[in-house]
């Protein structure tokens, strides 16, 4: 209970979605041409595998008519194995063409497995004492192997079925626009507020006089708030 608490805190749930997030904005490299070369060979492979099982299945069904006993259900047995092993062959094909790491982790373990059974098959031919065509025979599809495991491994191949490790893994999707760089503005968007004078210091507003206004060059009284002399057009202030 506790564990699935803490899986479910804010943390982690936001961890889960920046990384899915992440893998969304991520794109793969495009299907190397030794990739889709493998694939038709694996298509191949299967297809002749299928044929040999339908060729021993029709083998089985005449040995049962005409002999009968364990010889034809060895031949079934086998006859099932083959058509299995071009099954299999259909669906790794399938995961090569698509960069499934399934189908990668499985042509690499089957790579191994075909230099291994080579050499001990270039081994019991030398002890045997067979000849030298036959031991260049064997050494040719240890090489083959050799190559499709380097391939394999090979830095665009990795990155196309998504393995860690590759020169070219994950290349981001979302590119940064080409333009002009970014300056920042030298004026603040926020306009900065007014300082205000302090009460004490304002300068209070001139009292209006309420008097009669008398004129500096007449003499002449005039109205309050008068700016010019009524006699004289003398400005009062």
């Amino acid at each position: 209970m506790h564990f699935r608490r803490f899986l479910n805190t804010p943390r982690l749930k936001c961890d889960r979605r920046m990384s899915s997030l992440y893998a969304a904005n991520m794109t793969r490299p495009g299907r190397p041409a030794g990739v889709t070369v493998l694939t038709i060979l694996q298509i191949i492979s299967g297809l002749g595998d299928i044929a040999i099982g339908l060729v021993l299945f029709i083998l089985a069904v005449l040995a049962g008519v005409l002999i009968g006993g364990p010889l034809v259900t060895l031949l079934f047995l086998l006859d099932f194995v083959i058509i299995g092993l071009g099954i299999f062959s259909f669906a790794l094909a399938y995961g090569l063409w698509k960069g499934k790491r399934w189908a990668w982790t499985l042509s690499v373990i089957g790579s191994i497995i075909g230099i291994i059974l080579g050499v001990l098959t270039l081994v019991v031919s030398f002890v045997g004492g067979s000849g030298l065509a036959e031991s260049l025979a064997n050494i040719v599809p240890i090489a083959l192997y050799v190559i499709i495991l380097a391939y394999l491994n090979s830095g665009n191949v990795r990155a196309f079925f998504g393995r860690m490790g590759g020169f070219a893994l994950m290349r981001p999707s979302v590119q940064a626009p080409v333009g002009q760089p970014y300056v920042p503005p030298t004026q603040s968007p926020y306009p900065q507020p007014s300082v205000q004078q302090p009460y004490y210091q304002q300068s209070s507003p001139q009292p209006t006089p309420w008097g009669p206004i008398a004129c500096a060059n007449c003499g002449a009284p005039n109205q309050p708030g008068a700016n010019f002399c009524d006699r004289c057009g003398t400005r009062l202030h």
